[in-house]
């Protein structure tokens, strides 16, 4: 009797204490789940260039009709805008480096760490990379995450890594597609909170004055890097019926749509 009796004293501290942890968890994720501050809208982390230009002949523009409808919230608006648009970036690289897989280099951005390993074909060769800033509040579940898609992740990194700004973090994924080689990657920036869907920003606008002077050089600037809203709303991207042009659920654009909307860069 007195066994029973203690077993379910226990078993009633064991409930209190779990109840007690849920609830701190839960009223910790909604304390951090406030809309993205001008502050961290403003803040310039990229401090190290994520590419190696001479490798690269363009890039996509910000909402452009390259590739397939990639929305979501927007940082300064916590809104998603009204139709189908690439809200990240496509890197064209030259031709000599169509088709290859351990040729065309990607560098850490800042110090900061691997925070996301996805598989987006279902092998390691053909990665999509988050990385994480080392900010002033390395704990928060508030965080900036700079995110290449097709990569090879270099050996020995892997989700936790620490990465220190411009080192080498793997490398494109160009031997993709129905001929096994293609001649394009793509970039992206995100925001995550709790509670709430990543937020998307533009890449280039958290990157320092040094960082964009680099791309100064070759013509590219934050103004004809971005398709402006108001643009994009007036003049909608065409559309494939779903099912064409890739496998998932997202639309996409017709090959064509977007060629217009590259920015090459000038030879330096």
């Amino acid at each position: 009797m007195v066994y029973n009796y203690n077993m379910q004293k226990w078993f009633k501290i064991f409930l209190i204490i779990a109840a007690v942890i849920v609830v701190a968890f839960a009223s910790m994720a909604i304390g951090f789940s406030y809309p993205v501050t001008q502050a961290e809208i403003s803040q310039q982390f990229i401090t190290a260039n994520p590419l190696n230009l001479s490798q690269v002949a363009a890039f996509s523009q910000y909402r452009s009709c390259a590739g397939h409808d990639y929305r979501g919230p927007v940082a300064a608006t916590n809104k998603i805008e009204s139709t189908p648009r690439s809200m990240k970036h496509y890197v064209k690289v030259r031709p000599e480096f169509r088709g290859t897989t351990d040729a065309v280099a990607v560098f850490a951005p800042f110090d900061g760490i691997v925070s996301v390993v996805d598989n987006d074909l279902g092998g390691p060769g053909d990665q999509q990379i988050w990385l994480a800033p080392d900010t002033d509040t390395p704990w928060s579940p508030r965080q900036w995450q700079f995110i290449f898609f097709h990569i090879k992740l270099t050996e020995g990194l892997k989700k936790g890594s620490v990465v220190r700004a411009g080192q080498q973090i793997g490398t494109a994924n160009l031997a993709r597609g129905p001929e096994g080689a293609t001649d394009n990657f793509d970039i992206a920036m995100k925001f995550t909170r709790p509670l709430h869907r990543p937020a998307i920003d533009a890449v280039f606008h958290h990157a320092t004055p040094a960082v964009l002077a680099e791309y100064g050089e070759y013509g590219l600037t934050t103004t004809n890097f971005v398709i402006p809203e108001s643009t994009r709303d007036q003049n909608d991207c065409p559309l494939l019926p779903r099912g064409q042009g890739g496998d998932g659920p997202d639309i996409y654009f017709p090959p064509e749509a977007g060629s217009d909307e590259y920015i090459f860069l000038k030879p330096n």
